[in-house]
């Protein structure tokens, strides 16, 4: 794979990246008012669904690579976008043959259901529950996923959860029993898009924290000074960027269908999680007593840190799978 992002990936993230500072401090709103799609959601399912769904999907032939470089770019922001959730049912149809076109273009917004309650990895047990369902408020169509299958339904009996990140809205829902389509490499697809977030919330405290410890004073010399408080930042750092690099790593060994795709898919989101949330945790203690207030802003990366980390299989999940997997190649 490429050593570097092409041209038009780091034109993917600077557009991104311009189209997020539009919905500043609407996550901290979600705190105060129920959470609606903001208005960037628009533009972003209309021209960015297309990116990781290759041609023969309805595609232009964008790299799933593409996609993670505009997840990561909106985790980094920490909008409280649904394009994440709606990019990841289109994940999980990928490999299915189904039409997608309603959802590449924009017209029909998806979200997927893919956790069952009581299982801590990918579904098995066909179960018509399914929890830590995203947006589904606002969803036309829920993209399901469990043993036998994926398909795409009208969800049933949608319970709302008490999300701990308010801008990432959760529920329970039922699925209806119907006809599965195959899944492929769908799952490993639709958790890539979660780690690649992860990575972008990791980004996004490191930053924040880095911008503090740069101006907060303490003993007449900037706090970043301290060693203290660099190496808490440098570790967090170290983390994220192998979390990324894993995540990158993944993507391109699914999309061309690399033997250890899926011990790496596991690994990255594994690594994603922890890095997320190390790097979130980071930067409430470099902000001090000022952290763990809610008027400051690093508690909110926690938040979308926690709730993603949990989702599409536990952390602790993956790194078994990772083990389990290891385990069988050396046999």
């Amino acid at each position: 794979m490429r050593a570097t992002f092409t041209q038009d990936q780091s034109d993917i993230a600077k557009t991104v990246e311009a189209i997020a500072a539009t919905a500043a401090g609407e996550t901290r709103a979600c705190l105060s008012a129920p959470w609606q799609p903001p208005s960037i959601d628009a533009v972003l399912l209309t021209d960015f669904s297309v990116l990781g769904v290759p041609e023969r999907a309805g595609g232009v032939g964008s790299s799933l690579v593409d996609l993670m470089v505009a997840v990561e770019t909106l985790g980094r922001a920490l909008v409280p976008t649904s394009f994440a959730a709606h990019a990841t049912a289109v994940q999980l149809m990928v490999d299915s043959g189904a039409d997608l076109t309603a959802a590449l273009d924009g017209s029909a917004r998806w979200t997927y259901a893919v956790d069952e309650p009581g299982l801590a990895g990918w579904p098995t047990s066909g179960s018509p529950r399914k929890t830590l369902v995203p947006c589904v408020a606002t969803a036309d169509a829920v993209v399901a996923a469990d043993g036998n299958g994926v398909r795409l339904v009208l969800p049933q009996e949608v319970r709302a959860r008490a999300s701990f990140d308010a801008s990432r809205p959760m529920s329970d829902v039922r699925v209806p029993a119907g006809e599965s389509l195959p899944l492929g490499r769908g799952l490993q697809r639709a958790t890539l898009v979660a780690a690649a977030e992860m990575c972008g919330v990791a980004q996004g405290a490191i930053a924040l924290a880095g911008s503090y410890a740069r101006t907060r004073q303490q003993f007449g010399r900037v706090i970043g000074s301290f060693q203290g408080v660099a190496f808490q930042l440098a570790e967090a750092v170290a983390q994220a960027k192998a979390a990324w690099d894993l995540t990158v790593h993944a993507a391109w060994a699914v999309e061309n269908g690399k033997p250890e795709a899926e011990m790496q898919v596991h690994a990255a989101k594994a690594s994603a999680g922890r890095a997320a949330v190390f790097a979130a945790e980071r930067c409430i203690q470099v902000h001090g007593g000022m952290g763990i207030t809610m008027e400051a802003d690093p508690h909110l990366f926690l938040r979308r840190a926690m709730v993603l980390d949990a989702g599409l299989g536990s952390a602790a999940w993956h790194r078994r799978r990772v083990g389990a997997l290891r385990i069988a190649a050396y046999r």
